[in-house]
């Protein structure tokens, strides 16, 4: 099978790996995740010039790996290196390419060899769910309230407020929005302890 640079994978198009920093790596019962400061290039939507001092715009994003089959991570520097603004990080990813139906990710920290469904890359701070036929990003920070409804194959809940301060809902169908509902239902872990296994210590 033909090898495919991440740069060729849908959504990764525009992000530059090489000089993105590693912050954590999150083993979770559904997903795999590694969050980044990541290095976003001029035609990335979120993009913006790059900070005094800085040579990127750089943004917080994750690198998501939904329903792991099978992976092996190998980590070969679990030790954060400190950055001279205090931060700290776990290196860069060097090499991330598909190949025969697997990922491979190696860097500094380490190598990560998956099969799972597409990654996804995608803001933390932010869900991206279906509202009828159109996609919204909801700030989980504006989240007030988020129920599991077991009915259906799972619907769950968000009140959230918009950029306007008006309060809003949303209803997220496994069925008929299974990555939506994936994404939400992941943030629903991330509110609880003990649902996640962050193996580098970080995020």
């Amino acid at each position: 099978m033909e090898r495919l640079n991440y740069c060729q994978l849908p959504g990764f198009e525009n992000i530059y790996l090489e000089d993105s920093y590693v912050l954590s790596i999150i083993n979770a019962k559904i997903y795999i995740q590694i969050l980044l400061e990541a290095v976003l290039t001029e035609n990335h939507p979120l993009y913006t010039p790059a900070l005094s001092g800085e040579q990127y715009c750089y943004r917080q994003m994750t690198i998501l790996f939904p329903h792991p089959q099978t992976y092996d991570l190998v980590l070969t520097n679990i030790s954060a290196i400190a950055d001279p603004d205090g931060s700290v990080d776990y290196g860069n990813i060097d090499d991330f390419f598909m190949e025969d139906d697997k990922y491979y990710l190696r860097g500094e920290w380490g190598e990560l060899t998956i099969v799972s469904d597409p990654p996804r890359l995608v803001d933390k701070n932010y869900l991206i769910v279906r509202n009828g036929e159109n996609f919204i990003q909801i700030n989980k920070d504006k989240i007030s309230l988020c129920e599991w409804k077991r009915e259906r194959g799972g619907v769950i809940s968000l009140v959230y407020e918009n950029d306007f301060g008006s309060p809003l809902s949303v209803q997220i169908e496994a069925e008929q929005d299974p990555e939506g509902f994936e994404a939400a239902l992941e943030y629903m872990n991330e509110l609880e302890t003990g649902h996640t296994n962050d193996i580098t210590g970080g995020g």
